[in-house]
């Protein structure tokens, strides 16, 4: 092997990291408003599944181009998704404290946090759909409900990737400057072969 040929797999990784590093990065910029994080997580996972899993080129490019795009109805999802989140939170944190140690709602409890898979799955899925076909808000959701529960096993491995990197990064916050890219790559894995099936061969590049 030729330590200076760029095309090893030494430098090809390297120059991996660094793309992580710079969609993680991007991400996190345009997130910052709070409101926002639904745009640029459609960006991200619009510019991962063209950029890594198509070898298509222009990331940096791709990625603001996705952003502005999406931004309107990311605000929405953003919006939505939030309240859903805390509606479940709270209901969560209700049971957990309900049963106050016994064994009936410990098992409760762990039911509900099983059932908690759905509507995660649910956004990542609406997430994935949003950046690679048209729908209308409504149908959008409802095909992501489909999706969630049609190719569960799948929904099941995309949800487990996000709970780790959350845990990850909620304990060691700075890998979120390499984590987000990671995560949807890993995640695209499980969705883009979904999609596939129901793109027409000329937009599946």
């Amino acid at each position: 092997m030729n330590f200076f040929n760029p095309d090893n797999w030494l430098w090809r990784g390297f120059g991996r990291l660094a793309d992580f590093f710079i969609l993680s990065a991007l991400w996190m910029i345009c997130s910052l408003p709070v409101v926002t994080v639904g745009a640029a997580s459609i960006a991200l996972y619009d510019t991962v599944a063209h950029c890594f899993r198509y070898s298509e080129g222009g990331m940096v490019s791709r990625f603001f181009r996705t952003f502005k795009k999406e931004l309107k109805r990311g605000i929405l999802l953003t919006v939505l998704w939030a309240v859903v989140g805390y509606l479940l939170n709270v209901s969560y944190q209700m049971v957990t404290q309900l049963g106050d140690g016994s064994t009936f709602w410990t098992v409760v409890s762990l039911v509900y946090f099983v059932i908690l898979v759905i509507p995660v799955g649910m956004a990542c899925w609406a997430i994935g759909l949003e950046s690679r076909f048209a729908y209308s808000f409504g149908q959008l959701h409802k095909n992501a409900a489909m999706f969630t529960l049609g190719y569960f096993p799948r929904t099941l491995a995309i949800v487990v990737i996000f709970a780790l990197f959350y845990n990850v990064v909620i304990n060691m916050f700075f890998m979120i400057i390499f984590l987000p890219a990671i995560m949807v790559n890993l995640q695209s894995m499980f969705m883009e072969p979904v999609f596939r099936k129901y793109m027409p061969a000329e937009t599946e590049e």
